[in-house]
C-alpha cells in the first residue's frame, strides 16, 4: 500500500500527532484526579488514555512504521541524531532569549538523546557483525510482589515486625537478582535501610525491587515497600533499603553476572549512585 504524497497520508500523521497529543493530556489528567481524590475519574482518563495510544499504534503502523529490527535500529539513530540537533539549537536560542532554566533543560535533553543514538548505534554494529549482544536491562529483571498483612506478622499493637517486611524485601531482592543473573544468589549486605512509615495489620504490601548497579559477580537491588488501606486504596510509601547480592554456582562460589544496560536519566543516576556506594565501601576496608 503506497501512501507516499496522498491525502491520506497527511490524515494519518495528523491523527497520530492527535492521538499521542491525547494520550499525555489524559494520563497527566488521571494523575491529577487520583491526587484530588477521584480514583473513578483517574481510572476512566488513565483506559481512555490507553485507547488512544491503541489508536495511535495504529495509525503508526499504516504509515510504515512496522519494520524489522535492523531497519527500527536505523530509524532510532536517525531520530535520535536529528533530536540532538534540535535541542542544542533550541537550548542555544532559549540562551538568547533569557530563559535560562529552558535552556538547560534543552541542553540536559539533548545530550540524553545523543546517549540513546550512542546505544543504538552499538546494537545495530553488534547485530550487523553478528556479535551476541550482551547485558540486559533494568526491566528485565524488575519485579513487584504482593502479600497481604495478618496478625501473626505483627505485635498486639497490630503493627507489622520490622523483621517481617525485612523478610519480604530480601526475598523480593533475590528474585530480581536471580532473574537478572540466571543464578542462585545470596544476600551480602543492606544499606540505606530506612523506615519511613508503619505499616499495620490488613493493609497490602507492595514491595517493588529492581536492580541498580553491577559488578562482575555482585548486584545491588533497591527495594521500595508501599502500604495500600485496600477500603481506601491509597498507597504510602514505607520502608526503602539497597540489598546487595551475590550470583553463586552450586558450590557456593561467585560467579560472573552480565552487565546491567542503563538508558534512561533515572538508570543511570541510580549506576552512577550504586557505584559510588560500592567505591566507599571498599575505601572503608583498606
Amino acid at each position: 500500500m503506497d501512501l507516499k504524497k496522498s491525502v491520506t497520508e497527511e490524515n494519518l500523521q495528523k491523527a497520530l500527532t492527535l492521538e499521542l497529543h491525547a494520550h499525555f493530556g489524559y494520563i497527566t489528567a488521571a494523575r491529577a484526579a487520583r491526587n484530588a481524590g477521584y480514583d473513578l475519574v483517574s481510572d476512566i482518563f488513565y483506559q481512555t488514555a490507553l485507547n488512544e495510544l491503541e489508536h495511535a499504534t495504529h495509525e503508526f503502523n499504516f504509515l510504515g512504521g512496522d519494520k524489522d529490527v535492523v531497519e527500527n535500529l536505523v530509524t532510532a539513530i536517525e531520530h535520535e541524531n536529528e533530536a540532538t540537533a534540535f535541542y542544542r539549537a533550541s537550548s542555544l536560542q532559549a540562551e538568547k532569549e533569557g530563559f535560562h532554566d529552558i535552556a538547560e533543560f534543552f541542553t540536559r535533553i539533548g545530550i540524553v538523546e545523543e546517549g540513546h543514538s550512542a546505544k543504538f548505534r552499538e546494537i545495530l554494529h553488534d547485530l550487523e557483525n553478528n556479535i551476541p549482544l550482551k547485558g540486559r536491562t533494568v526491566k528485565h529483571s524488575a519485579l513487584t510482589m504482593a502479600e497481604l498483612m495478618l496478625p501473626a506478622q505483627a505485635n498486639p499493637a497490630g503493627f507489622v515486625h520490622g523483621g517481617e517486611l525485612m523478610k519480604m524485601m530480601d526475598n523480593a531482592a533475590g528474585v530480581a537478582a536471580a532473574r537478572h543473573s540466571h543464578t542462585n544468589v545470596v544476600t551480602v549486605l543492606v544499606n540505606d535501610i530506612h523506615f519511613i512509615h508503619p505499616v499495620m495489620v490488613g493493609s497490602l504490601v507492595l514491595i517493588n525491587a529492581h536492580i541498580t548497579y553491577v559488578r562482575r559477580s555482585s548486584m545491588e537491588v533497591r527495594v521500595e515497600v508501599e502500604t495500600e488501606h485496600i477500603s481506601e486504596e491509597k498507597r504510602v510509601k514505607a520502608l526503602t533499603a539497597y540489598y546487595t547480592m551475590v550470583a553463586v554456582d552450586e558450590q557456593g562460589r561467585p560467579v560472573e553476572v552480565p552487565p546491567l544496560t542503563v538508558y534512561t536519566e533515572e538508570e543511570i543516576r541510580l549506576f552512577k549512585e550504586g557505584q559510588e556506594r560500592y567505591e566507599a565501601r571498599k575505601q572503608q576496608q583498606k
